[in-house]
Protein backbone atom coordinates (compact mmCIF):
# COMPACT_ATOMS: atom_id res chain seq x y z
CA UNK A 1 0.00 0.00 0.00
CA UNK A 2 1.18 3.54 -0.77
CA UNK A 3 0.75 6.22 1.90
CA UNK A 4 0.43 9.93 1.18
CA UNK A 5 3.84 11.57 1.12
CA UNK A 6 5.73 8.34 0.43
CA UNK A 7 6.17 7.46 -3.23
CA UNK A 8 7.61 4.02 -2.60
CA UNK A 9 5.83 0.97 -1.29
CA UNK A 10 4.88 0.82 2.40
CA UNK A 11 3.98 -2.40 4.21
CA UNK A 12 2.47 -2.08 7.70
CA UNK A 13 2.48 -4.64 10.47
CA UNK A 14 -0.57 -6.84 9.93
CA UNK A 15 -0.48 -6.63 6.14
CA UNK A 16 -0.32 -9.81 4.09
CA UNK A 17 3.21 -9.02 2.87
CA UNK A 18 4.50 -8.02 6.30
CA UNK A 19 6.55 -11.06 7.27
CA UNK A 20 8.23 -11.27 3.87
CA UNK A 21 9.00 -7.54 3.94
CA UNK A 22 10.31 -7.52 7.51
CA UNK A 23 12.53 -10.55 6.90
CA UNK A 24 16.30 -10.19 6.97
CA UNK A 25 19.24 -12.44 7.86
CA UNK A 26 18.76 -12.15 11.63
CA UNK A 27 15.05 -13.02 11.55
CA UNK A 28 15.74 -16.72 12.07
CA UNK A 29 17.54 -16.08 15.36
CA UNK A 30 16.18 -12.74 16.60
CA UNK A 31 12.59 -12.73 15.37
CA UNK A 32 11.46 -10.58 18.30
CA UNK A 33 13.88 -7.83 17.22
CA UNK A 34 12.75 -7.91 13.57
CA UNK A 35 9.23 -6.54 14.06
CA UNK A 36 9.06 -2.98 12.65
CA UNK A 37 5.72 -1.15 12.70
CA UNK A 38 6.09 -0.71 8.95
CA UNK A 39 8.62 -1.11 6.15
CA UNK A 40 9.16 1.82 3.80
CA UNK A 41 10.73 0.91 0.46
CA UNK A 42 12.20 4.32 -0.25
CA UNK A 43 12.07 5.31 -3.90
CA UNK A 44 14.48 8.25 -3.67
CA UNK A 45 15.86 11.03 -1.46
CA UNK A 46 12.40 12.55 -1.07
CA UNK A 47 11.07 9.39 0.57
CA UNK A 48 14.07 9.18 2.89
CA UNK A 49 13.77 12.82 3.91
CA UNK A 50 10.02 12.50 4.45
CA UNK A 51 10.53 9.42 6.64
CA UNK A 52 13.13 11.29 8.68
CA UNK A 53 10.74 14.21 9.13
CA UNK A 54 7.97 11.89 10.32
CA UNK A 55 10.30 10.14 12.74
CA UNK A 56 11.55 13.41 14.19
CA UNK A 57 8.07 14.91 14.59
CA UNK A 58 6.35 11.79 15.91
CA UNK A 59 9.03 10.40 18.21
CA UNK A 60 9.95 7.13 16.55
CA UNK A 61 13.17 5.74 15.10
CA UNK A 62 14.29 4.51 11.69
CA UNK A 63 16.30 1.34 11.11
CA UNK A 64 18.24 1.56 7.84
CA UNK A 65 18.58 -1.59 5.75
CA UNK A 66 20.42 -1.95 2.44
CA UNK A 67 20.91 -5.72 2.37
CA UNK A 68 19.91 -6.82 5.85
CA UNK A 69 22.85 -9.13 6.58
CA UNK A 70 23.65 -7.85 10.09
CA UNK A 71 23.68 -10.87 12.41
CA UNK A 72 22.14 -9.47 15.62
CA UNK A 73 19.27 -7.54 13.97
CA UNK A 74 20.91 -4.13 14.25
CA UNK A 75 19.48 -3.18 10.84
CA UNK A 76 15.90 -3.81 11.99
CA UNK A 77 13.63 -2.58 14.77
CA UNK A 78 10.43 -3.21 16.74
CA UNK A 79 7.63 -1.41 18.57
CA UNK A 80 6.42 1.77 16.87
CA UNK A 81 9.64 2.16 14.92
CA UNK A 82 10.05 1.92 11.15
CA UNK A 83 12.24 -0.08 8.78
CA UNK A 84 13.69 2.06 5.98
CA UNK A 85 14.57 -0.30 3.15
CA UNK A 86 17.15 0.92 0.61
CA UNK A 87 17.72 -2.38 -1.17
CA UNK A 88 16.89 -0.83 -4.57
CA UNK A 89 17.00 2.90 -3.85
CA UNK A 90 20.56 3.94 -4.65
CA UNK A 91 22.02 2.08 -7.64
CA UNK A 92 23.96 4.76 -9.55
CA UNK A 93 27.38 3.71 -10.86
CA UNK A 94 29.57 6.54 -12.20
CA UNK A 95 33.24 6.59 -13.17
CA UNK A 96 34.80 9.90 -12.13
CA UNK A 97 38.04 9.80 -14.14
CA UNK A 98 39.43 8.52 -17.44
CA UNK A 99 41.73 6.06 -15.65
CA UNK A 100 38.76 4.35 -13.97
CA UNK A 101 40.32 4.60 -10.53
CA UNK A 102 37.74 6.90 -8.92
CA UNK A 103 34.21 5.52 -8.74
CA UNK A 104 31.00 6.83 -7.18
CA UNK A 105 28.28 4.27 -6.62
CA UNK A 106 25.08 3.78 -4.66
CA UNK A 107 24.87 1.81 -1.44
CA UNK A 108 22.17 -0.53 -2.78
CA UNK A 109 24.58 -2.34 -5.11
CA UNK A 110 25.50 -5.91 -4.02
CA UNK A 111 29.15 -6.93 -3.85
CA UNK A 112 28.84 -9.52 -6.61
CA UNK A 113 27.58 -6.96 -9.12
CA UNK A 114 30.11 -4.38 -7.93
CA UNK A 115 33.05 -6.76 -8.39
CA UNK A 116 31.84 -7.82 -11.82
CA UNK A 117 31.57 -4.25 -13.10
CA UNK A 118 34.96 -3.03 -11.90
CA UNK A 119 36.71 -6.22 -13.09
CA UNK A 120 35.76 -5.29 -16.66
CA UNK A 121 37.99 -2.22 -16.28
CA UNK A 122 40.83 -4.13 -14.62
CA UNK A 123 40.14 -2.51 -11.26
CA UNK A 124 39.72 -3.93 -7.78
CA UNK A 125 39.36 -2.98 -4.13
CA UNK A 126 39.16 -5.10 -0.97
CA UNK A 127 35.64 -6.27 -0.06
CA UNK A 128 33.94 -9.10 1.77
CA UNK A 129 33.20 -12.51 0.31
CA UNK A 130 29.39 -12.70 0.24
CA UNK A 131 28.01 -11.84 -3.21
CA UNK A 132 24.63 -10.74 -1.87
CA UNK A 133 25.81 -8.26 0.77
CA UNK A 134 25.01 -4.69 -0.29
CA UNK A 135 27.54 -1.89 -0.11
CA UNK A 136 25.85 0.33 2.51
CA UNK A 137 26.24 -1.61 5.73
CA UNK A 138 29.36 -3.35 4.45
CA UNK A 139 31.45 -0.21 4.00
CA UNK A 140 30.25 1.30 7.29
CA UNK A 141 31.36 -1.81 9.20
CA UNK A 142 34.74 -1.89 7.47
CA UNK A 143 34.43 -4.21 4.50
CA UNK A 144 36.47 -7.12 5.85
CA UNK A 145 37.59 -9.65 3.26
CA UNK A 146 40.30 -11.67 1.56
CA UNK A 147 42.67 -8.78 0.71
CA UNK A 148 42.98 -7.57 4.30
CA UNK A 149 46.78 -7.77 4.64
CA UNK A 150 47.64 -6.62 1.12
CA UNK A 151 45.22 -3.72 0.82
CA UNK A 152 43.40 -3.23 4.12
CA UNK A 153 39.65 -2.75 4.35
CA UNK A 154 37.12 -1.34 1.90
CA UNK A 155 36.62 1.61 4.26
CA UNK A 156 40.30 2.53 3.87
CA UNK A 157 39.63 3.30 0.19
CA UNK A 158 36.70 5.68 0.74
CA UNK A 159 37.29 9.21 -0.55
CA UNK A 160 33.90 10.59 0.42
CA UNK A 161 30.36 9.54 1.26
CA UNK A 162 26.96 11.11 0.76
CA UNK A 163 24.68 11.00 3.79
CA UNK A 164 21.24 12.31 4.73
CA UNK A 165 21.35 13.26 8.40
CA UNK A 166 18.59 13.57 11.01
CA UNK A 167 17.91 17.20 10.06
CA UNK A 168 16.82 15.97 6.62
CA UNK A 169 19.81 17.49 4.84
CA UNK A 170 21.90 15.61 2.27
CA UNK A 171 25.63 16.32 2.25
CA UNK A 172 28.92 14.94 1.04
CA UNK A 173 31.46 14.09 3.73
CA UNK A 174 34.92 14.34 2.19
CA UNK A 175 38.11 12.73 3.46
CA UNK A 176 40.18 15.65 2.14
CA UNK A 177 38.24 18.34 4.04
CA UNK A 178 39.46 18.75 7.65
CA UNK A 179 36.04 19.84 8.93
CA UNK A 180 34.50 16.62 7.60
CA UNK A 181 36.94 14.23 9.24
CA UNK A 182 35.08 13.73 12.56
CA UNK A 183 31.85 12.72 10.83
CA UNK A 184 33.62 10.48 8.30
CA UNK A 185 35.47 8.88 11.22
CA UNK A 186 32.13 8.14 12.89
CA UNK A 187 30.37 6.86 9.76
CA UNK A 188 33.19 4.43 8.92
CA UNK A 189 33.17 2.17 11.94
CA UNK A 190 31.16 4.02 14.60
CA UNK A 191 28.00 1.93 14.20
CA UNK A 192 26.33 1.41 10.81
CA UNK A 193 23.15 3.38 10.25
CA UNK A 194 23.34 5.29 13.54
CA UNK A 195 24.58 8.60 12.09
CA UNK A 196 22.24 8.93 9.12
CA UNK A 197 21.26 7.39 5.81
CA UNK A 198 24.28 6.65 3.63
CA UNK A 199 23.30 6.96 -0.04
CA UNK A 200 26.50 6.96 -2.13
CA UNK A 201 30.21 6.27 -1.74
CA UNK A 202 33.21 7.48 -3.75
CA UNK A 203 36.05 4.95 -3.78
CA UNK A 204 39.67 5.06 -4.88
CA UNK A 205 40.16 1.81 -6.79
CA UNK A 206 43.35 -0.15 -7.40
CA UNK A 207 44.79 -1.14 -10.81
CA UNK A 208 45.61 -4.63 -12.05
CA UNK A 209 48.52 -3.31 -14.07
CA UNK A 210 50.31 -2.18 -10.91
CA UNK A 211 50.48 -5.82 -9.75
CA UNK A 212 51.20 -7.76 -12.94
CA UNK A 213 52.77 -10.74 -11.17
CA UNK A 214 49.84 -11.54 -8.91
CA UNK A 215 48.86 -15.16 -8.44
CA UNK A 216 46.17 -16.94 -6.49
CA UNK A 217 45.33 -20.32 -5.05
CA UNK A 218 41.84 -21.67 -4.37
CA UNK A 219 41.06 -25.20 -3.27
CA UNK A 220 38.14 -27.08 -1.77
CA UNK A 221 38.94 -30.33 0.01
CA UNK A 222 36.81 -32.77 2.02
CA UNK A 223 36.65 -31.86 5.68
CA UNK A 224 39.00 -33.64 8.03
CA UNK A 225 40.22 -32.57 11.44
CA UNK A 226 43.86 -33.34 10.59
CA UNK A 227 43.79 -31.36 7.34
CA UNK A 228 42.20 -28.42 9.11
CA UNK A 229 44.80 -28.41 11.87
CA UNK A 230 47.64 -28.59 9.34
CA UNK A 231 46.25 -25.58 7.47
CA UNK A 232 45.84 -23.55 10.66
CA UNK A 233 49.38 -24.48 11.71
CA UNK A 234 50.61 -23.06 8.39
CA UNK A 235 48.63 -19.88 9.05
CA UNK A 236 50.02 -19.42 12.56
CA UNK A 237 53.59 -19.91 11.32
CA UNK A 238 53.18 -16.85 9.07
CA UNK A 239 53.46 -14.81 12.25
CA UNK A 240 56.69 -16.30 13.56
CA UNK A 241 58.39 -13.29 12.02
CA UNK A 242 57.05 -9.75 12.14
CA UNK A 243 58.56 -9.18 8.70
CA UNK A 244 56.08 -11.20 6.60
CA UNK A 245 55.58 -9.29 3.36
CA UNK A 246 52.37 -7.29 2.99
CA UNK A 247 51.68 -8.73 -0.46
CA UNK A 248 50.32 -12.03 0.84
CA UNK A 249 46.88 -13.11 2.13
CA UNK A 250 45.70 -16.44 3.47
CA UNK A 251 42.17 -17.46 4.52
CA UNK A 252 40.70 -20.81 5.58
CA UNK A 253 36.94 -21.43 5.58
CA UNK A 254 35.15 -24.46 7.02
CA UNK A 255 31.77 -25.30 5.51
CA UNK A 256 30.03 -27.84 7.69
CA UNK A 257 27.95 -30.58 6.13
CA UNK A 258 24.18 -31.07 6.24
CA UNK A 259 22.40 -33.95 4.52
CA UNK A 260 19.06 -32.13 4.30
CA UNK A 261 20.70 -29.49 2.09
CA UNK A 262 22.90 -32.02 0.26
CA UNK A 263 26.03 -30.32 1.58
CA UNK A 264 29.15 -32.36 2.34
CA UNK A 265 31.56 -30.89 4.88
CA UNK A 266 34.48 -29.13 3.21
CA UNK A 267 37.47 -26.89 3.79
CA UNK A 268 38.06 -23.99 1.41
CA UNK A 269 41.49 -22.39 1.11
CA UNK A 270 42.12 -18.98 -0.45
CA UNK A 271 45.58 -17.48 -0.88
CA UNK A 272 47.17 -14.90 -3.12
CA UNK A 273 50.55 -13.27 -3.56
CA UNK A 274 51.19 -10.09 -5.51
CA UNK A 275 54.55 -11.09 -6.91
CA UNK A 276 56.71 -9.09 -4.54
CA UNK A 277 58.62 -10.70 -1.70
CA UNK A 278 56.06 -13.45 -1.09
CA UNK A 279 56.36 -16.70 -3.02
CA UNK A 280 53.75 -19.41 -3.47
CA UNK A 281 55.40 -22.83 -3.42
CA UNK A 282 54.01 -26.39 -3.63
CA UNK A 283 53.09 -27.97 -0.31
CA UNK A 284 52.45 -31.66 0.35
CA UNK A 285 52.26 -32.56 -3.32
CA UNK A 286 49.91 -29.77 -4.40
CA UNK A 287 50.75 -28.50 -7.89
CA UNK A 288 50.96 -24.71 -8.23
CA UNK A 289 51.69 -23.24 -11.67
CA UNK A 290 53.53 -20.00 -12.33
CA UNK A 291 50.89 -18.22 -14.39
CA UNK A 292 49.99 -14.73 -13.12
CA UNK A 293 46.31 -13.90 -12.74
CA UNK A 294 44.90 -10.39 -12.54
CA UNK A 295 43.84 -9.43 -9.03
CA UNK A 296 40.44 -8.25 -10.25
CA UNK A 297 39.86 -11.77 -11.55
CA UNK A 298 41.13 -13.31 -8.33
CA UNK A 299 38.64 -11.18 -6.40
CA UNK A 300 35.81 -12.74 -8.36
CA UNK A 301 36.99 -16.17 -7.19
CA UNK A 302 37.00 -15.12 -3.53
CA UNK A 303 33.23 -14.46 -3.56
CA UNK A 304 30.76 -17.04 -2.24
CA UNK A 305 27.59 -17.12 -4.39
CA UNK A 306 25.30 -17.83 -1.42
CA UNK A 307 23.13 -15.58 0.75
CA UNK A 308 23.67 -17.58 3.97
CA UNK A 309 25.49 -20.69 5.11
CA UNK A 310 22.44 -22.72 6.21
CA UNK A 311 18.71 -22.02 6.13
CA UNK A 312 18.63 -22.27 9.92
CA UNK A 313 18.85 -20.10 13.05
CA UNK A 314 22.30 -19.65 14.55
CA UNK A 315 24.72 -18.42 17.18
CA UNK A 316 27.45 -16.42 15.45
CA UNK A 317 30.72 -15.33 17.06
CA UNK A 318 33.60 -13.45 15.43
CA UNK A 319 36.73 -12.78 17.45
CA UNK A 320 39.95 -10.86 16.75
CA UNK A 321 43.26 -11.45 18.50
CA UNK A 322 46.59 -9.68 18.80
CA UNK A 323 48.32 -12.83 20.05
CA UNK A 324 51.57 -13.68 18.32
CA UNK A 325 52.38 -17.08 16.84
CA UNK A 326 54.55 -18.04 19.82
CA UNK A 327 51.63 -17.46 22.21
CA UNK A 328 49.17 -19.43 20.11
CA UNK A 329 51.64 -22.28 19.74
CA UNK A 330 52.40 -22.38 23.47
CA UNK A 331 48.67 -22.66 24.22
CA UNK A 332 48.04 -25.23 21.45
CA UNK A 333 45.40 -23.00 19.92
CA UNK A 334 45.20 -24.90 16.62
CA UNK A 335 44.64 -28.16 18.51
CA UNK A 336 42.00 -26.56 20.73
CA UNK A 337 40.07 -24.86 17.93
CA UNK A 338 40.06 -27.91 15.64
CA UNK A 339 38.82 -30.02 18.56
CA UNK A 340 36.04 -27.49 19.16
CA UNK A 341 34.99 -27.54 15.51
CA UNK A 342 35.20 -31.30 15.22
CA UNK A 343 33.06 -31.65 18.33
CA UNK A 344 30.26 -29.86 16.47
CA UNK A 345 30.86 -31.25 12.97
CA UNK A 346 31.28 -34.90 13.92
CA UNK A 347 27.89 -34.94 15.68
CA UNK A 348 26.07 -32.59 13.33
CA UNK A 349 23.40 -34.99 12.08
CA UNK A 350 22.88 -36.61 15.47
CA UNK A 351 22.61 -33.29 17.33
CA UNK A 352 21.20 -31.20 14.45
CA UNK A 353 23.87 -28.54 14.99
CA UNK A 354 25.93 -27.38 12.01
CA UNK A 355 29.31 -25.70 11.70
CA UNK A 356 30.53 -22.67 9.78
CA UNK A 357 33.94 -21.15 10.50
CA UNK A 358 36.58 -18.90 8.99
CA UNK A 359 40.15 -17.94 9.87
CA UNK A 360 42.39 -15.21 8.51
CA UNK A 361 45.87 -13.87 9.13
CA UNK A 362 46.21 -10.09 9.42
CA UNK A 363 49.51 -9.64 11.25
CA UNK A 364 53.05 -8.49 10.65
CA UNK A 365 54.45 -4.97 10.73
CA UNK A 366 53.90 -4.58 6.97
CA UNK A 367 50.22 -5.57 7.05
CA UNK A 368 48.13 -2.87 5.36
CA UNK A 369 45.28 -3.73 7.72
CA UNK A 370 47.48 -2.56 10.58
CA UNK A 371 49.30 0.35 8.93
CA UNK A 372 46.06 1.89 7.62
CA UNK A 373 44.42 1.40 10.99
CA UNK A 374 47.18 3.36 12.69
CA UNK A 375 46.16 6.45 10.70
CA UNK A 376 42.85 6.70 12.65
CA UNK A 377 40.89 7.95 9.64
CA UNK A 378 38.11 5.48 10.47
CA UNK A 379 36.80 4.48 13.90
CA UNK A 380 37.12 0.76 13.14
CA UNK A 381 38.62 -0.98 16.14
CA UNK A 382 41.22 -3.67 16.79
CA UNK A 383 43.40 -2.74 13.81
CA UNK A 384 46.49 -4.06 15.62
CA UNK A 385 45.11 -7.61 15.47
CA UNK A 386 47.09 -10.51 14.05
CA UNK A 387 44.36 -13.12 13.51
CA UNK A 388 40.61 -13.25 12.98
CA UNK A 389 38.35 -16.18 13.78
CA UNK A 390 34.63 -16.82 13.24
CA UNK A 391 33.01 -19.83 14.92
CA UNK A 392 29.31 -20.18 14.09
CA UNK A 393 26.79 -22.82 15.10
CA UNK A 394 23.49 -23.25 13.24
CA UNK A 395 20.77 -25.41 14.75
CA UNK A 396 17.67 -27.20 13.52
CA UNK A 397 14.92 -26.93 16.12
CA UNK A 398 14.26 -25.52 19.55
CA UNK A 399 15.08 -27.53 22.65
CA UNK A 400 18.23 -29.65 22.55
CA UNK A 401 19.64 -28.48 19.18
CA UNK A 402 19.42 -24.83 20.23
CA UNK A 403 20.76 -25.56 23.71
CA UNK A 404 23.73 -27.48 22.28
CA UNK A 405 24.59 -24.71 19.81
CA UNK A 406 24.36 -22.11 22.56
CA UNK A 407 26.51 -24.13 24.96
CA UNK A 408 29.11 -24.72 22.23
CA UNK A 409 29.48 -21.03 21.43
CA UNK A 410 29.51 -20.00 25.09
CA UNK A 411 32.33 -22.43 25.82
CA UNK A 412 34.30 -21.09 22.85
CA UNK A 413 34.02 -17.60 24.29
CA UNK A 414 34.72 -18.67 27.88
CA UNK A 415 37.84 -20.66 27.00
CA UNK A 416 39.01 -18.71 23.98
CA UNK A 417 38.95 -15.00 24.83
CA UNK A 418 38.84 -12.40 27.57
CA UNK A 419 41.32 -13.50 30.26
CA UNK A 420 45.01 -14.25 30.79
CA UNK A 421 44.61 -17.98 30.23
CA UNK A 422 42.42 -17.60 27.13
CA UNK A 423 43.59 -19.79 24.26
CA UNK A 424 43.04 -17.27 21.44
CA UNK A 425 43.06 -13.75 22.88
CA UNK A 426 43.55 -12.32 26.37
CA UNK A 427 41.28 -9.45 25.32
CA UNK A 428 37.71 -10.03 24.14
CA UNK A 429 37.74 -8.29 20.75
CA UNK A 430 34.54 -8.28 18.68
CA UNK A 431 33.49 -6.69 15.39
CA UNK A 432 30.26 -4.84 14.65
CA UNK A 433 29.55 -6.91 11.52
CA UNK A 434 30.19 -10.18 13.35
CA UNK A 435 28.36 -9.16 16.49
CA UNK A 436 26.65 -11.63 18.78
CA UNK A 437 25.25 -9.15 21.30
CA UNK A 438 22.06 -7.11 21.21
CA UNK A 439 23.06 -4.30 23.60
CA UNK A 440 26.01 -2.31 22.29
CA UNK A 441 26.46 0.23 25.13
CA UNK A 442 26.57 -2.56 27.72
CA UNK A 443 29.26 -4.40 25.73
CA UNK A 444 31.11 -1.34 24.42
CA UNK A 445 34.58 -2.35 25.62
CA UNK A 446 34.43 -5.47 23.45
CA UNK A 447 33.62 -3.54 20.25
CA UNK A 448 35.63 -0.31 20.66
CA UNK A 449 39.32 0.04 21.42
CA UNK A 450 41.03 3.12 22.89
CA UNK A 451 38.58 2.85 25.82
CA UNK A 452 36.85 4.94 26.93
CA UNK A 453 37.90 7.75 24.58
CA UNK A 454 36.73 6.39 21.22
CA UNK A 455 33.27 5.33 22.37
CA UNK A 456 32.72 8.59 24.26
CA UNK A 457 33.78 10.62 21.22
CA UNK A 458 31.38 8.71 18.98
CA UNK A 459 28.56 9.05 21.51
CA UNK A 460 28.99 12.81 21.71
CA UNK A 461 29.00 13.15 17.94
CA UNK A 462 25.91 10.94 17.76
CA UNK A 463 24.01 13.22 20.17
CA UNK A 464 25.14 16.33 18.31
CA UNK A 465 24.13 15.09 14.86
CA UNK A 466 21.01 13.14 15.89
CA UNK A 467 19.59 14.80 19.04
CA UNK A 468 16.17 13.17 18.61
CA UNK A 469 17.71 9.69 18.13
CA UNK A 470 16.01 9.18 14.79
CA UNK A 471 18.69 6.62 13.93
CA UNK A 472 18.68 4.68 17.21
CA UNK A 473 16.25 1.87 16.31
CA UNK A 474 17.42 -0.75 18.82
CA UNK A 475 19.83 -1.29 21.69
CA UNK A 476 22.67 -2.33 19.37
CA UNK A 477 23.33 1.36 18.70
CA UNK A 478 26.11 3.71 19.73
CA UNK A 479 25.40 6.40 22.31
CA UNK A 480 22.45 6.91 24.67
CA UNK A 481 19.43 4.67 24.12
CA UNK A 482 16.10 6.57 24.28
CA UNK A 483 13.29 5.34 26.51
CA UNK A 484 11.13 4.45 23.52
CA UNK A 485 13.71 1.79 22.68
CA UNK A 486 15.04 0.78 26.10
CA UNK A 487 11.63 0.58 27.79
CA UNK A 488 9.69 -1.08 24.98
CA UNK A 489 9.42 -4.84 24.88
CA UNK A 490 9.94 -6.12 21.31
CA UNK A 491 6.69 -7.23 19.76
CA UNK A 492 6.04 -10.84 18.84
CA UNK A 493 4.02 -11.27 15.67
CA UNK A 494 1.33 -13.45 17.29
CA UNK A 495 0.76 -11.57 20.54
CA UNK A 496 0.33 -8.19 18.89
CA UNK A 497 -1.48 -9.17 15.70
CA UNK A 498 -4.87 -7.64 16.54
CA UNK A 499 -3.28 -4.48 17.89
CA UNK A 500 -1.00 -4.28 14.85
CA UNK A 501 -3.88 -4.38 12.39
CA UNK A 502 -5.72 -1.65 14.29
CA UNK A 503 -2.53 0.41 14.55
CA UNK A 504 -1.85 0.12 10.82
CA UNK A 505 -5.38 1.31 10.07
CA UNK A 506 -5.03 4.18 12.56
CA UNK A 507 -1.86 5.23 10.78
CA UNK A 508 -3.77 5.53 7.52
CA UNK A 509 -6.46 7.67 9.15
CA UNK A 510 -4.14 9.92 11.16
CA UNK A 511 -4.87 13.56 10.38
CA UNK A 512 -1.32 14.63 11.21
CA UNK A 513 -0.06 12.70 8.21
CA UNK A 514 0.91 9.14 7.38
CA UNK A 515 2.71 7.07 9.96
CA UNK A 516 2.14 9.45 12.86
CA UNK A 517 3.05 7.13 15.70
CA UNK A 518 2.16 8.76 18.96
CA UNK A 519 3.21 7.09 22.18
Amino acid sequence: MNLAGIKGKVVARGDEEYEESAYQYAFSSHEELVQPAAIIYAQDDDDVIYAIKMARENNFSLAVRTGGHQYSAASSTFGNNIQLDLSRTYTDFNWEDADHTVLTLGVSIPLGKFQSKIMKKGRFVPTGQCSYVNLGGHVQSGGYGQLIRSFGLLADHVLKVRIITADGQARWVDRSIPADKPLLYAILGGSPGNFGVLTDVTLKLLRDEDHDKSRGFRAMIPYSKDALKNLLDVMVKQDLTDDTAADYDFCVTVMGGRKAENKPAAIVVFAQALGGKSKMTPYDGVYVDDEPVKISELCSHWLFPISREFQLPYYKCTYMSNSRASELQSKDWTEWVTERMDDLESKSEEHQTFLSAQFQYAGGKHSTYRTEGAKNITSLSWRDSTFGCSLDAFYNGEGLPKARAKAWTEKNTADGVGHANAVFSAQDRRLLWGSFDTNLPDQRTKYYDQAPGKYDTLSKLKVDIDPHFVFTPNTFSVGPIPDRIRNKEPHGHIAIFDHAVKHARDVLACKKGPLCLEE
